[in-house]
Formats: structure tokens, C-alpha cells, sequence
């Protein structure tokens, strides 16, 4: 063999050598970030877990017009499972707390002054490969606006949102129709009512509307595109949420599910 083809042959083994190497790192780097963002998840729901049930929503009224709200009768599940109380003390940007019974989505919810911020980063600001569930930056806190937008990582290993892209299937739908979020000053039963993949620049992010009828208007048009069909009617009096996570159709595609805010003790 002449010699500067040996050489070429020694590069080319020692090139892939490395890549070799590398890919190996990277595979064993990802595994451990992922199982460190499960652990993160993990220890805080149990830290927040309690013995015994919290009394449920008292009597709570509206902060403008003084209105009583009508709670439904139904209590959260998330009154007996965790100290919610203790986890906004804990963290400053928490804005609440999403449960949808028997799957991995069960969650606290923060909001940052942009949406960048808890991408990648747990609660507490520490680094997390899987990020935590945010509300959009241009939301209100306070879960006040028509439409409030929750961002969640479809991750491969199905924590976060990854599980909402199971309602493109009316089973999945029929076994999963319901989600609850508690907030520091009401529980709420979200009843989901549409599920369907969009732009991530489409009109499904929109948060306020001029009036009534746009409302109205575009919650049909939401409604019409669902993968599901149910039997839950929305209206422009109705305050919504919206789950969003990536999808991979399409350059910057995205699943959203949809749920009307229904107030319960």
C-alpha cells in the first residue's frame, strides 16, 4: 500500500473514531439531562404532595364588579393532592397548576417577562432540558383573558405536552376529556372542546379580542377544526385555554387542544 494512502486511511479511521466518540457523549449526555429533568418534575410533586384534602374554594367574587362567582359543584382532585399554597410562596413566577387524571400531564404553570426564559429552565431558574409549562409572557397572570396560552416541549420521552398530541384520536379524547387547573384564587375544570395542528404564527394565539362577536367568531372557527368531535359548547362569555406544543409535520408546526374555564370549588 503506498504511503500516502495509509496516511489518508489512518485519518479517515481516526475521523470516525471521534465521531464515533462523540455521538456516544452525546447520546449518554442527553439520557442524563433527560433523567435529571424527570427527577426535577418528580421531587416537586412530591414535595407539594399532602395527607389530606384542602377545604374547597370558598365564596369568591369578582374583583371588578363584585359579582359572586357560581362555582359547579364538583371539587378539584388537585384539593387533595397537592400544597399548592407552598408552591407559589416557593416560586415567584408560578401562576398555577395543570392536572389531567391519568396521564403525565401534571404540572405547575409559570409566566416569565418573555417566552424564552423557562424553555429550559425549571422553576427555580436552574437548567432543565425539558424546560417547564409557561403561560404566554402577553397573558395575564391571572388566567383573566379570553384566551390563556400554556407552552409545553413535546419530549420524546412523553413528559410535558408530549401526550396532547394523542388528541388527534377521538379515543384518546373520549378517555381524556377533561383537564383542572388551580390558580392562587380558583380551581377550574377545563372542558376541552377542540384539538387540531396549526402555524405557530396562526390566529389560534390570539389572547384578547374587540368584541364579543370576534370572540365568538373565532372560537367557531376553532371549534370547526377539531380532530375530535364532543359535545361541549363554548360561548363569547366563556374564558379559554390553550395548550400548545411542537409538531413535526411542518417547519414550525404546532398542536394546540382547547378547554373553556369552568370555575369549581
Amino acid at each position: 500500500m503506498k504511503r500516502p494512502l495509509k496516511y489518508l486511511l489512518v485519518i479517515v479511521a481516526g475521523i470516525l473514531v471521534g465521531v464515533m466518540a462523540y455521538s456516544s457523549y452525546k447520546l449518554i449526555s442527553d439520557k442524563v439531562e433527560h433523567s435529571q429533568a424527570r427527577s426535577k418534575d418528580q421531587d416537586a410533586t412530591q414535595s407539594y404532595g399532602i395527607a389530606f384534602p384542602v377545604s374547597p374554594t370558598p365564596r369568591v367574587y369578582e374583583d371588578q364588579t363584585g359579582e359572586e362567582i357560581q362555582l359547579d359543584d364538583e371539587v378539584s382532585p388537585l384539593n387533595s393532592m397537592y400544597d399548592l399554597e407552598k408552591f407559589y410562596a416557593q416560586y415567584p413566577d408560578a401562576i398555577g397548576w395543570i392536572y389531567c387524571p391519568d396521564t403525565p400531564v401534571d404540572y405547575g404553570v409559570v409566566e416569565a417577562e418573555d417566552n424564552d426564559y423557562y424553555l429550559h429552565r425549571f422553576y427555580d431558574g436552574s437548567y432543565s432540558v425539558s424546560g417547564s409549562l409557561f403561560a404566554d409572557c402577553n397573558n395575564s397572570r391571572d388566567f383573566s383573558d379570553e384566551n390563556t396560552v400554556i407552552y409545553g416541549h413535546h419530549m420524546n420521552d412523553g413528559t410535558k405536552f408530549a401526550d396532547i398530541m394523542y388528541y388527534k384520536e377521538q379515543y384518546y379524547y373520549d378517555q381524556h376529556p377533561v383537564m383542572y387547573i388551580s390558580t392562587p384564587t380558583m380551581n377550574y375544570r377545563v372542558e376541552l372542546f377542540t384539538g387540531f395542528l396549526c402555524d405557530a404564527d396562526s390566529e389560534t394565539y390570539t389572547f384578547r379580542f374587540d368584541s364579543d362577536q370576534a370572540y365568538a367568531e373565532w372560537l367557531q372557527r376553532m371549534a370547526d377544526n377539531s380532530d375530535f368531535k364532543c359535545n361541549v359548547h363554548v360561548s363569547y362569555k366563556d374564558r379559554i385555554v390553550t395548550l400548545s406544543t411542537c409538531s413535526y409535520e411542518y417547519y414550525d408546526a404546532r398542536y394546540v387542544v382547547m378547554g373553556k374555564l369552568v370555575p369549581i370549588h
